[in-house]
């Protein structure tokens, strides 16, 4: 497995489809804020302005645009930049929708507004700098898209799916809404200037190769040392470039990762936890124990205890 289809797994990525609107100006709506979500719109008909919370200028969105919200901030979607919005709760209550078909919402005015709207989940227990670094915003131009055939393809696929009533097109649609997403960040990635980052670090080619060899066998012995001969460069060169990208050090990323694993193993299945420090790269478990205790804050037996509950009460 890739590093990043491997990280997205960690954080249980899902795409999940909300509605397909069909808003008739006037029309605004307040998309409130929500953890641990990438909200994400598809523009298929029409003109529509984002406003998203704590930027300071508005997105235009055009038809074969899509705009992704990656953390999730309060924005709001408007016809007309002077529209005042609804709340999503009235904008629901008002038009009765029910979760099925079109949400169709608006005035009496002439022309329509299309949007295919969803959102990516991601597993509030983990984190990683892959997320976490991502913009505000991310807006995909119809233009952009032209540039990667399969996307702009992919996108118009999604766009048909969302205006039809065939069998499964909902698991077709959120499927496409995953693959776009990861897709939206590789072109983010490439059309943006920044020369640091998770995303630049798998990009280069030593970095790269060391990062994919530790996240195939992250339960093996490794050192700087060892990172750096994956990498092709001495210890020095590969620890200050590793740095220089990361903002971290190569074992902290390490111990990082490795703990996200054991906390997934904690919470997911009842393997024993001298077991779970054997899978994540400890051979004893008060060492494995130790480490996770100064880097989550409490011991695995209590996470995992914590966790339990947590989900009891859910369920």
């Amino acid at each position: 497995m890739d590093v990043l289809s491997d990280i997205l797994d960690l954080l249980q990525f899902r795409g999940s489809l909300y509605f397909v609107t069909e808003f008739s100006p006037p029309w605004g709506v307040q998309v409130p804020a929500y953890q641990n979500v990438a909200r994400f719109h598809l523009a298929i008909g029409g003109e529509c302005w984002v406003k998203v919370e704590g930027v300071e200028k508005p997105v235009l969105l055009s038809p074969g645009d899509m705009i992704i919200i990656p953390h999730g901030k309060a924005h709001v979607l408007l016809d007309k930049l002077d529209t005042p919005p609804a709340t999503l709760d009235a904008v629901l209550e008002t038009s009765g929708f029910t979760g099925e078909g079109h949400l169709i919402y608006g005035g009496n005015d002439d022309g329509m507004n299309k949007l295919v709207c969803g959102h990516f989940q991601f597993d509030q227990n983990f984190h990683h700098p892959l997320i976490s670094e991502l913009p505000d915003y991310i807006l995909i131009s119809g233009k952009q898209a032209l540039d990667f055939s399969w996307f702009e393809q992919a996108m118009r696929f999604m766009s048909y799916e969302s205006q039809s009533s065939n069998m499964g097109n909902e698991v077709i649609i959120k499927h496409l809404s995953e693959i776009l997403f990861i897709h939206a960040v590789r072109v983010w990635n490439k059309f943006t200037g920044h020369e640091k980052g998770f995303l630049k670090a798998v990009a280069d080619r030593h970095i790269g190769r060391s990062l994919k060899a530790f996240h195939q066998k992250p339960a093996d012995t490794w050192t700087i040392e060892l990172l750096a001969a994956e990498a092709g460069l001495s210890r020095s060169v590969f620890a200050d470039r590793f740095r220089y990208l990361m903002q971290t050090t190569p074992m902290h990323y390490v111990t990082m990762w490795r703990m996200q694993k054991a906390c997934n193993f904690l919470i997911q299945n009842d393997m024993p936890t001298d077991l779970i420090a054997e899978e994540v790269g400890y051979q004893s478990l008060a060492a494995f124990s130790k480490v996770f205790k100064k880097t989550i804050g409490i011991g695995p037996g209590k996470y995992r205890k914590d966790h339990s509950l947590l989900n009891a009460r859910a369920a």
